[in-house]
């Protein structure tokens, strides 16, 4: 019996120190840096995992702070890498993990630029990207994470596979608004194109401006669609299924949630 003892309590050690050797306390490290643009400039940026954040300022560079966490020490934080490069006119902003398995760390970015550069793009595998207050025809996408977009001065789409996504006082939408998993609250000033606004598991309210001209289909596998304040030409008007047309014949919006509510309301601009 004794034999037993001394036999699981090594076990039981050397399970420990392997603990020790690869989890331990948050280890942080921070990124500040500033970068000279002009009006030319267009921003891309790329995070692996962790939030982006990103607002205008009076300054005249784009400025990054970024925090960099890992439980893993300071080895496995060393290999996340924050990569700007200059390409033409574009600025890009990326984050890059130089070990061999998955990320074992997480960078949140915070970005302040000028009120005239553009924003194309903006990516992050796994965090919420929050955008207010700047320009640019931007594309967001997150793997895991809420969008919240504000004060754009361009057309947006927006992407995530887990989160809320909510876009208001922008120019317009343009391709795709989808979420895997959360509501959708959208203004729609403008569309760019035909738009696709989508979640499999939410509420989707669309605040839409009366003079568009569109064709709008919304369907709800398992609640009600309602609409008001809009004149909509209605041609098919069930519970769960409408097609209607807003001014006359323009673009597609097909809107959809397998379980939520829609809403079509009007948009009214202070």
């Amino acid at each position: 019996m004794e034999k037993k003892y001394i036999i699981c309590g090594i076990i039981i050690l050397f399970f420990i120190t392997g603990l020790n050797g690869c989890f331990g306390p948050t280890t942080t490290d921070y990124f500040n840096a500033s970068y000279i643009v002009n009006e030319q400039t267009i921003l891309t940026v790329v995070n692996i995992n962790g939030q982006v954040e990103i607002t205008s300022w009076d300054g005249d560079n784009v400025t990054i702070n970024a925090v960099k966490k890992s439980s893993f020490g300071q080895e496995e934080l060393d290999k996340i890498d924050i990569n700007v490069t200059f390409y033409g006119n574009y600025l890009n902003i990326q984050t890059k993990y130089t070990g061999l398995s998955t990320i074992r760390g997480s960078v949140d970015m915070n970005i302040n630029v000028p009120h005239n550069i553009h924003i194309e793009s903006v990516k992050t595998s796994n965090g919420a990207i929050q955008i207010a207050n700047t320009n640019g025809n931007i594309t967001t996408s997150s793997s895991n994470g809420g969008i919240f977009i504000n004060s754009v001065d361009g057309y947006i789409s927006a992407e995530t596979s887990n989160g809320h996504i909510e876009v208001k006082g922008t120019t317009g939408i343009k391709d795709t608004i989808r979420t895997s998993n959360g509501a959708i609250t959208v203004e729609m000033a403008d569309i760019y194109d035909d738009l696709i606004i989508d979640t499999s598991n939410g509420p989707i309210t669309v605040y839409v401006n009366p003079s568009l001209n569109a064709t709008i289909e919304m369907t709800t596998s398992n609640s009600q669609i309602t609409f008001e304040g809009i004149s909509l030409d209605v041609d098919l008007l069930e519970q769960t299924h409408v097609i209607g047309t807003l001014g006359s014949d323009g673009h597609k919006i097909d809107i959809h949630t397998s379980n939520g509510k829609i809403q079509l309301l009007k948009l009214i601009r202070k």
